[in-house]
């Protein structure tokens, strides 16, 4: 059963959504998020690359697949900053793309402290 208590709208993870799409496996949860947050050093890596470059269907492209991964593991302000680099590519705005990127790193590091304070097995009574 999953703790209600420990679910809030303002947290970075929707846990009741993610745990409901993955069958309530939170050792299976806590494994996707080591594997989000190693893509997601790597994929900043290459932001930040694109950003100097100004290569913007790079910086789409990996907004867009951020964009995916967030979604997928509920992570509503990951997933919305996500959108906004990608936007900020399609649209070759190197500001908004340097912002959001920004956006995206508070929010990654916002997420990992949530996590050590809420990790998915305090999710399960």
């Amino acid at each position: 059963m999953i703790n209600h208590q420990n679910i809030n709208r303002d947290n970075p993870i929707n846990y009741r959504e993610v745990l409901e799409r993955i069958g309530g496996d939170t050792e299976f949860l806590e494994d996707l998020l080591k594997i989000y947050f190693l893509e997601f050093e790597e994929k900043r890596a290459q932001i930040e690359d694109a950003l100097q470059g100004a290569d913007f269907n790079l910086i789409q492209e990996l907004g867009h697949s951020l964009k995916g991964s967030s979604a997928n593991l509920s992570l509503p302000s990951l997933r919305r900053d996500a959108s906004a680099l990608e936007i900020a590519g399609r649209e070759k705005n190197i500001d908004r793309a340097r912002q959001a990127l920004s956006s995206l790193i508070a929010e990654c590091l916002a997420l990992h402290d949530f996590l050590e304070q809420n990790p998915p097995q305090a999710q399960i009574v």
